[in-house]
C-alpha cells in the first residue's frame, strides 16, 4: 500500500544563512519564504554544547525582548548579529560563514521556538566577496 507520495519541493529547498561582511546574519530568498520570516519575527540563537561549529535557531512570529529582532532591508531581512559573532571570535571581514539549517524539532522545546540547526561552513573570502 502507498502511503504518501514525496514532493520534492519540500526536499528541494535548501535553506542557508550567511554572516555578512558587517556581521548581520543574512538569509536566502528560499529560506525567507520557507521559514515565513517577516519583520514581526524575532529569532533565539544557542550554541551547541559539544560542537562550535553548529548552533540553532529558534523562530518566533513574534517580537520578544531576548531574541534578535528580524530586521528589513528591501525584499531581504537579516539579524543585527555584529556583537554576537564578534563575542564569537568569529573573523567575518576575513572569512564567509555559511549556515545550512535544518528543521530541528527535538530542540523546540528547550528552545520555546520552531528551533533549526545551523551547520556552519566557513572558507576564506574572495575579492568577490569583499566588494
Amino acid at each position: 500500500m502507498i502511503a504518501k507520495r514525496f514532493n520534492a519541493k519540500e526536499f528541494t529547498v535548501n535553506l542557508k544563512a550567511t554572516i555578512q561582511k558587517t556581521g548581520k546574519l543574512g538569509f536566502t530568498q528560499d529560506t525567507m519564504e520557507k521559514l515565513q520570516l517577516t519583520t514581526d519575527c524575532s529569532i533565539f540563537i544557542a550554541p551547541d554544547e559539544e560542537n562550535k561549529k553548529v548552533m540553532y535557531m529558534g523562530v518566533l512570529r513574534y517580537e520578544h525582548e531576548e531574541a534578535f529582532h528580524v530586521l528589513g532591508s528591501g525584499k531581504y531581512v537579516y539579524l543585527n548579529t555584529v556583537n554576537l559573532f564578534k563575542s564569537l571570535k568569529l573573523d567575518f571581514d576575513r572569512k564567509v560563514y555559511i549556515f545550512d539549517l535544518t528543521r530541528y524539532e527535538e530542540g523546540d522545546e528547550v528552545m520555546e521556538a520552531e528551533c533549526y540547526k545551523m551547520d556552519m561552513r566557513i572558507r576564506e573570502r574572495t575579492s568577490e566577496d569583499k566588494e
